[in-house]
């Protein structure tokens, strides 16, 4: 392999990886501009704010107290004082249909579209 070689490979392969991260960004904006975090409370819901929006959300049960924050485009349970902590264990979600659960406060956290319609297709019968 010549010199030249080598460098007409390493620029396609750095033009490749600038393509792949533009495309993933270019999703992701545009994607977060229309997604909703929405939060159950004994399957009632008690918040529903837009993911590209900064907030904490304290939920305050008879089983004791969670807090969910929303920052960069993502949910993370921030704080639950239930004996197990899976719900935090969890960590950040930012796509359509990801969900955090914490059984024992029975606190239901999902990522939801603008609107609702499509939702039970698969990527298959798509």
């Amino acid at each position: 392999m010549k010199k030249n070689d080598g460098i007409i490979i390493g620029a396609i392969l750095v033009l490749a990886v600038i393509i792949y991260f533009t495309q993933q960004w270019q999703n992701r904006v545009d994607e977060n501009n229309k997604l909703y975090v929405e939060i159950y409370v004994n399957n009632e819901l008690y918040d529903r704010s837009p993911l590209n929006i900064d907030k904490e959300v304290v939920i305050e049960t008879d089983g004791g107290i969670n807090v969910v924050k929303i920052e960069n485009q993502s949910v993370v349970m921030k704080e639950s004082n239930c004996p197990n902590k899976i719900c935090m264990k969890t960590g950040h979600i930012h796509k359509p249909g990801s969900t955090i659960v914490c059984l024992p406060h029975q606190v239901y956290v999902q990522i939801v579209g603008d609107d609702n319609e499509g939702e039970d297709l698969d990527a298959i019968s798509e």
